[in-house]
């Protein structure tokens, strides 16, 4: 038994001392979590009894691991500004492609991330599952979520026999602004931030606490619509509904969803175009938020550029991915259970399909349609399993969740972890998602 699986083992072995504590435990954080502000679309976040628990050594790790990735990342940015060929391994329409190369990219190679893999606790081991940028989110879950566990006596016994610390996901990231926009302006002054999104798709409540955080740091912040934004070229000023010019737009609007409402978003655009304001992300990021990286991180013109230990961690850490196409229709048939099919751009797991998910007709029938769009075909990596307390068909026990870990990078720094859980193996608000609090241990 490893120091993590020791540390696990112990909070649930504290939890059957008394089974009335642990359900009583359970249910305050359910009623915090009902009335806080971590609310999608009018549904609370679930969770379960026992918060994720890693510790400093594996998040260091993280940490070291996240150099090399960013190191890969850089080259692929590199090499899609400076060669018209090497573009073409993506494949983007000419309106993306244009916007992504009048982005600018010399403050920030990708201001927010948050890269998401299925991660071994026996082993160490790990394969990438999707990069997020710009719509990097559930800063807020992580924070209720934590809130609500000091109500757990179970909680409370075990911070106070470890040292421990959770993640500060909020005032780092004005800072992380903040040095950017000075780094922008070579000045020391504050600017005026909008946090951005078309605000039907965002978690509006997310974004309001980000905007008491850079407030509270004498920032001034508002929170808007693409669509409510204003430009005035002229001047060369950009402004939000409140009226006063703003100098840094925090985008949380994926870059398909601006696509899709591109005529909408002129004022954004045209500010973005004129150098106007500073745009974080910029749509430079979408290189890596598109699922397509994945293919060209394994594509020989990648690879040719690595170094030896960089292809050696492409070959660790990416799953094999490449375009669905008819020829692969005999074997995604034939090993269902080997293969996950996923939109090129998407979030939230929208339109994902996994074989395991499904009977042998209905797979073959989600197949068939996925060869008439753009879609990635990539190897299925199942989960680690670990033990929590929590909900299944609405009876209260201990059961087996399926685990995914996200990684949270303010401008190159790893800032913190987001953790979910469930009860299937695809990990998904869609299916049986839990979201849990990261608590990491010292030694």
């Amino acid at each position: 038994m490893n120091e993590l699986q020791a540390l696990n083992r112990e909070y649930l072995d504290n939890a059957l001392r008394d089974p009335q504590a642990l359900h009583a435990d359970f249910d305050r954080i359910t009623e915090y979590m009902k009335a806080s502000t971590a609310i999608h679309h009018g549904e609370y976040v679930r969770t379960c009894y026992k918060p994720k628990l890693f510790t400093e050594k594996i998040f260091a790790d993280f940490a070291a691991d996240m150099k090399i990735l960013y190191g890969i990342f850089a080259k692929i940015m590199d090499a899609y500004f400076a060669d018209a060929s090497y573009r073409a391994l993506f494949g983007f329409d000419e309106r993306t492609e244009q916007l992504i190369l009048r982005a600018d990219r010399s403050v920030s190679m990708l201001p927010m991330a948050r890269i998401d893999f299925f991660y071994n606790e026996d082993t160490g081991e790990y394969k990438y599952c999707e990069f997020n940028t710009d719509g990097t989110s559930a800063m807020n879950e992580d924070r209720e979520l934590h809130n609500a566990q000091r109500l757990s006596a179970g909680y409370q016994e075990f911070t106070a026999a470890h040292a421990t610390r959770t993640c500060e996901l909020f005032d780092s990231w004005v800072d992380t602004v903040l040095a950017l926009y000075r780094k922008k302006t070579g000045g020391s002054g504050v600017p005026s931030v909008a946090i951005v999104d078309y605000l039907e798709c965002g978690t509006v409540n997310e974004f309001e606490e980000f905007r008491r955080h850079f407030e509270a740091k004498g920032i001034p912040a508002e929170v808007c619509d693409v669509r409510a934004l204003s430009y005035d070229p002229a001047a060369r000023v950009l402004s939000g509904p409140a009226g006063r010019p703003i100098n840094v737009i925090y985008r949380r609007a994926v870059t398909s969803d601006v696509l899709s409402h591109y005529g909408e978003s002129a004022a954004l655009l045209e500010a973005q175009r004129d150098g106007a304001v500073l745009l974080l992300g910029d749509f430079h990021t979408q290189l890596v938020h598109n699922k397509t990286i994945f293919r060209v991180m394994q594509a020989p013109e990648t690879l040719a550029m690595l170094t030896e230990e960089e292809r050696a961690f492409v070959a660790a850490h990416v799953p094999m991915t490449k375009r669905f196409e008819e020829r692969d229709l005999p074997e995604v048939l034939a090993h269902k259970d080997s293969w996950i099919l996923k939109p090129l751009d998407s979030y939230g797991s929208r339109g994902v399909h996994a074989g395991v998910e499904h009977n042998d007709a209905w797979w073959e029938h989600l197949a068939r349609k996925s060869l008439g769009e753009d879609y990635l075909l990539q190897e299925f990596y199942t989960p680690y399993v670990t033990e929590n307390y929590g909900l299944k068909d609405g009876v209260f026990g201990r059961n087996p969740y399926y685990n995914l870990t996200g990684v949270y990078v303010y401008d190159g720094t790893v800032q913190g972890v987001y953790s979910r859980v469930s009860l299937s193996p695809i990990i998904s608000s869609q299916y049986s998602e839990k979201t849990l609090p990261t608590l990491l241990v010292q030694p």
